[in-house]
């Protein structure tokens, strides 16, 4: 039994959160390098498995050509980026012209003394005259002659001293670039062998866990880095060729330099465009180019920050966009500009930890992108909030996916039983519940397909609460769908006050519905005075509560139990002599699924011997075995949602079904199905061939699986349309 969480827990809590952050603070220099060469790590690997499986290079000779490689791609964008800020270093003063005029244009238009403006001018006139120097020991007119500056130093003119100056300034970061490198070479050459290290560390015996938390964090984290690689080029291609065409001087170098610093995230991209926009400003006599290069960075980061990256991001990674904000503030207070280009890969490893380490569950929840709420949980607190159209909204994409019939047994259903769970009367919750109850009507009379049909052969009753009473409404519309008239009536009718005086009418089955785990009393209560006021009344107890078990039919006196909505509206059929064609249409088709040595499996059977594969079977959306096989039942999904084939040969990892489970683990190399389609459209299940070796299947071969589907929808989806009425 888990601890509960005292006082003395959470202090506990906190004070190890407050250990670890002040390690990861005061161990900066050691770990800031360490975890840098485990990113480059995961960014070279791929590289290095090239060079040695494909090229047949020793390991050591693959880690070091991989490395010079990389030292030379930096080198290279080092020197080209040196080139460029020296030549716009050399033509800064040429423009101090064109800033002057702006300013006075904009002191003039602005009217007043303009103090902010005088302050800008005469400091871009001194910025001017300290690049540019006095000519020839001048003097400019109009200024006064500047001091000169005088220096004691006992080293004038000592090389050492200025060797030693220099190396003082440079000795932090190549000290660590030397330990990076070091790392990462020892990182490369020991990878495999600290892989077996790690495991045996932290997995307990664990083996299968934590090779997959492994491989998860890896995959993550080097798909991560090659998306940003390639966003980054792209980018920094975008602007760079931009700002060519508008004519800001160093295209190339603010291209290359925003490649680079949007590795920072949120502000490396502005920190680097705010540099030729100041350019722009400064060379243009007009505002054009300004206007220009302010429009080419918004257009390309907006576009980028708001729909490339949270599509490609959110998916490859598994960490949310608030996530990533958050842990670059955190990391960068940690180890500053460090901090920000590891925040998002140290991010992805906590939420893989998260996933796979129950104790650390809480990291996936608060940093993972995955929805925590199921449908069902996300549909109830929609309804909660009384946020309707987007409860609507949910429930539509759900039935897309599936069918109504579907989503009223599976997630509607569901969470009409958290509904009841928490229903409360406390006076305090009577505003909410009535929100609720409000929100699920319209929610089920909003996604209704067939309108209200008159009659009477059937009561429907809620049993003790209003989400009873809804429940009824939801069958009503189903009968409603083949025809049957229902009336549908409120907890008061069954009361102990008012059950003797029910209208009953021409009804012949009544329907009591609860939510409730004790139900056993008044079930047997009701049944037994609507068998008082008419013997012959068939009585059924929909009890929906998952963990409700009263007992059998008889001990609750009634003449059948059902537990969901498609069981009742079969009992209630049967009950009835049903024999318009509406209820024909939308019976269930295709019952028994082929299964057995039926006409239908009989014809399933001369299917896969026609097309020489081992196994040939239907799968129905509504199938409850069905959907207890969840990988096999989500490939029923896909095909039923797109209402075309889907076609299955080996798969590549990339595959987004490559992990489906059930072709892994029964061996299945090639998967074929197509859609099953009823006369009004409606797409009901598909038609599926398997086979345990790689098929030849081609565009001949799934034309001739369709016409196999379609004649099967001609011969066994209508089933009789006229059942008998079972005598009283």
């Amino acid at each position: 039994m888990a601890r509960p969480l005292t006082r003395r827990s959470v202090f506990e809590t906190v004070a190890i959160f407050a250990m670890i952050v002040a390690l990861l603070y005061l161990g900066a220099g050691i770990l800031v390098p360490l975890v840098l060469a485990v990113l480059l790590a995961f960014a070279l690997s791929p590289l290095v498995e090239f060079l040695s499986r494909r090229l047949h290079l020793p390991e050591p000779v693959a880690v070091i050509v991989s490395i010079l490689i990389t030292l030379l791609v930096l080198g290279a964008f080092a020197y080209v980026a040196s080139v460029q800020l020296m030549q716009i270093a050399g033509e800064l003063p040429a423009y101090q012209v064109t800033i002057a005029n702006k300013l006075e244009a904009l002191q003039a238009q602005f009217g007043g003394n303009g103090g902010v403006i005088d302050h800008i001018t005469s400091a871009v006139g001194t910025l001017s005259d300290q690049l540019s120097g006095p000519q020839d020991g001048a003097e400019q007119p109009g200024r006064l002659a500047r001091p000169i500056p005088v220096t004691i130093a006992n080293d004038v003119g000592n090389p050492l001293g200025v060797v030693t100056t220099l190396l003082g300034t440079l000795a932090g970061p190549l000290a660590t670039a030397a330990i990076v490198v070091i790392f990462l070479i020892f990182l490369l050459l020991g990878r495999g062998e600290l892989q077996e290290r790690f495991i045996r560390l932290v997995s307990r015996s664990g083996f299968s866990t934590t090779n997959l938390a492994m491989g998860d964090a890896s995959e993550r984290v080097g798909r991560y880095l090659l998306l940003q690689l390639t966003i980054n080029f792209v980018y920094g291609v975008l602007f760079g060729l931009g700002l060519l065409l508008i004519g800001v001087p160093g295209a190339i170098l603010w291209g290359l330099l925003i490649m680079l610093f949007r590795y920072i995230p949120f502000i490396g991209g502005l920190l680097v465009a705010s540099i030729p926009i100041l350019l722009s400003f400064s060379i243009d006599s007009g505002w054009g180019m300004l206007a220009a290069t302010v429009g080419l960075f918004l257009v390309i980061d907006l576009t980028t920050a708001n729909v490339v990256e949270p599509r490609v991001y959110g998916s490859s990674t598994g960490v949310s966009p608030i996530a990533i904000l958050l842990s670059a503030m955190f990391w960068a207070t940690l180890w500053g500009p460090a901090g920000l280009i590891l925040a998002t890969p140290m991010t992805v490893c906590l939420v893989v930890i998260g996933r796979y380490i129950p104790q650390f569950q809480v990291l996936e929840t608060l940093l993972g992108s995955e929805p925590v709420l199921a449908p069902p949980e996300r549909l109830y607190q929609r309804m909660l909030n009384g946020d309707t159209e987007e409860a609507i909204q949910i429930a539509e994409e759900l039935i897309a996916v599936t069918s109504l019939t579907a989503f009223q047994d599976d997630e509607l259903l569901t969470a009409m039983r958290l509904a009841s769970a928490e229903l409360s009367d406390a006076p305090e919750t009577l505003a909410q519940r009535k929100q609720l109850t409000t929100s699920m009507e319209a929610l089920v009379d909003e996604v209704r397909v067939a309108p209200a049909v008159e009659g009477s052969s059937v009561v429907l009753i809620g049993g003790r609460t209003e989400i009873d009473e809804i429940a009824a409404q939801i069958v009503a519309q189903r009968l409603a769908a083949q025809g049957v008239g229902a009336r549908v009536l409120p907890p008061m009718a069954v009361r102990q006050e008012s059950v003797g005086r029910i209208e009953l009418g021409e009804a012949t089955v009544v329907c009591l519905f609860y939510f409730g785990a004790e139900v056993k009393a008044q079930t047997r209560y009701v049944s037994r005075r609507l068998k008082a006021i008419r013997p012959d009344i068939r009585v059924i107890a929909c009890l929906l509560n998952a963990e409700a078990r009263p007992g059998t039919a008889e001990d609750l006196r009634v003449d059948q139990i059902t537990h969901r909505f498609e069981d009742t509206v079969e009992a209630i059929d049967a009950f009835l002599d049903v024999v318009n064609p509406a209820a024909s249409s939308n019976a269930k088709p295709f019952k028994g699924a082929g299964r057995g040595d039926d006409a239908l499996g009989r014809r399933l059977k001369s299917i896969a011997e026609t097309l020489d594969v081992p196994v040939a079977t239907i799968n129905l959306i509504d199938d409850d075995r069905h959907k207890t096989e969840t990988d096999a039942y989500r490939l029923t999904q896909v095909i039923v949602a797109s209402a075309a084939p889907l076609v299955l040969q080996p798969l590549t990892e990339s595959h987004p079904l490559a992990d489906n489970t059930y072709l892994q683990t029964n061996g299945v190399r090639f998967y074929a199905g197509v859609p099953l389609t009823l006369e009004s459209g409606e797409t009901v299940g598909t038609l599926v061939i398997v086979d345990y070796e790689e098929h030849p299947f081609d565009a001949a071969a799934l034309e001739q699986l369709q016409a196999m589907a379609a004649d099967l929808v001609r011969q066994f989806s209508h089933p009789e349309a006229t059942r008998t009425a079972v005598p009283a």
